[in-house]
């Protein structure tokens, strides 16, 4: 799931950018939960309560105050520098100012449809690389994974089952395309098995071992690219 406000003083810039996320959300199959807010210090007051937003589409000419003191607020009193935000403006010459917030992206009014979809997109790829995770769609979802939790990916008919340190769960993707999502320490033993190189505890002949015990098939053509792997990683420790 993605969560994402809006903020405007503008009943009807809200409401256009709500409209174009929820057609999006049936479009890319993700299911995204919206917050919309008419004031700059009900979006503060919002956050304080625990709340948090992946994605901010924030106005930056408000009444009572101005997005960017909003947005100020975010990063520096509320110390949330991971929330993406957007600033929507009518005008331009607001970069410099904005530094310091360090904005994802500037939509300009008329609102611009394609632009608000390339801005969630982005958003979805940059939680995957700046977390460290692995994420997977489920059920209109995104389900997010640190990577160091990842043991083993299994192809399993015609799912992917993901085991970590506290759950196994099944996925719709290939093993090809899993293993081109992810870091050079996930290696591919087997042509169904894709696993955490930090998670292999002992190599035979025919088998890994990893760390929740799992064996591990391991073909002939990947043992000796393996094998070097392990031993370098052990000099290097």
């Amino acid at each position: 799931m993605l969560k994402i406000a809006i903020c405007d003083d503008n009943n009807e810039i809200c409401s256009e950018i709500e409209r174009i996320i929820l057609n999006y959300q049936n479009y890319i199959d993700i299911k995204m939960d919206i917050d919309v807010f008419y004031s700059g210090e009900s979006l503060i007051d919002f956050i304080k309560k625990e709340h948090s937003f992946d994605l901010i589409f924030l106005d930056i000419e408000l009444k009572t105050t101005t997005g960017i003191e909003v947005g100020k607020k975010i990063r520096e009193e509320l110390e949330d520098h991971i929330s993406k935000i957007v600033f929507i403006t009518s005008k331009t010459g607001y970069e410099i100012q904005l530094f310091d917030v360090q904005p994802l992206n500037f939509i300009k009014k008329p609102i611009d449809e394609m632009k608000v979809k390339k801005c969630i997109d982005l958003t979805i790829k940059l939680f995957g690389i700046e977390n460290k995770v692995f994420q997977y769609k489920k059920d209109h979802e995104i389900i997010k994974i640190k990577l160091k939790e990842i043991i083993y990916f299994e192809k399993v008919g015609r799912k992917t089952k993901i085991v970590t340190d506290k759950k196994e769960d099944f996925f719709n993707e290939s093993i090809s395309k899993i293993k081109e999502r992810l870091p050079k320490n996930f290696v591919e033993p087997h042509c169904s098995f894709i696993v955490n190189f930090d998670r292999i505890i002992k190599l035979h002949n025919e088998f890994l071992i990893m760390t929740n015990d799992k064996d591990i098939p391991i073909s002939q053509r990947n043992l000796k690219n393996i094998r070097t792997m392990l031993i370098n990683s052990e000099m290097e420790k």
